[in-house]
């Protein structure tokens, strides 16, 4: 991840594409249910991220980070799928929290998002549209950091 963090890839917004790209990894547009996001999985040819291809820009975005996420942290053996955040039932574990986490930190960085709302700005709409997050991802950001959002 240090030669990641030196190159110019990290600059908000972060072209999560290429960082996938810069770590060998393939990201394929594919169709899935509604409640699926994505998938990572080891294939012959290399790791594939799957991303559902009805979903939101900014939602593929995220799930690519979380993909990513999966494949620095967990280095899963087989496909593993991912349920779209708002869908998942029983709480988060632990896996998912870390990936989720890292994801945010990828596309929100602690430092932007403190600079941009102690800099006085307070719509969700254009903190998301900063880092090309969706208005959910940009009010949990926020709340994690502290912040009291609506």
């Amino acid at each position: 991840m240090s030669r990641l963090a030196h190159s110019d890839l990290l600059r908000t917004p972060v072209d999560v594409y290429s960082v996938a790209e810069f770590l060998g990894l393939e990201v394929q547009e594919e169709v899935m249910d509604d409640e699926l996001s994505g998938y990572i999985e080891p294939r012959k040819s290399g790791w594939v991220i799957g991303v559902n291809s009805y979903h939101h820009p900014n939602r593929q975005r995220f799930t690519v980070a979380h993909e990513i996420a999966h494949f620095l942290l967990h280095k899963p053996k087989e496909r593993h799928l991912d349920v779209t955040f708002a869908r998942r039932s029983g709480g988060r574990n632990k896996m998912e929290a870390e990936a989720d986490s890292f994801a945010a930190n990828l596309l929100m960085p602690e430092s932007e998002v403190r600079d941009l709302i102690s800099g006085g700005e307070t719509s969700l709409d254009r903190i998301a549209g900063r880092f090309g997050v969706s208005v959910m991802a940009a009010k949990y950001r926020a709340q994690s950091l502290g912040y009291k959002v609506r």
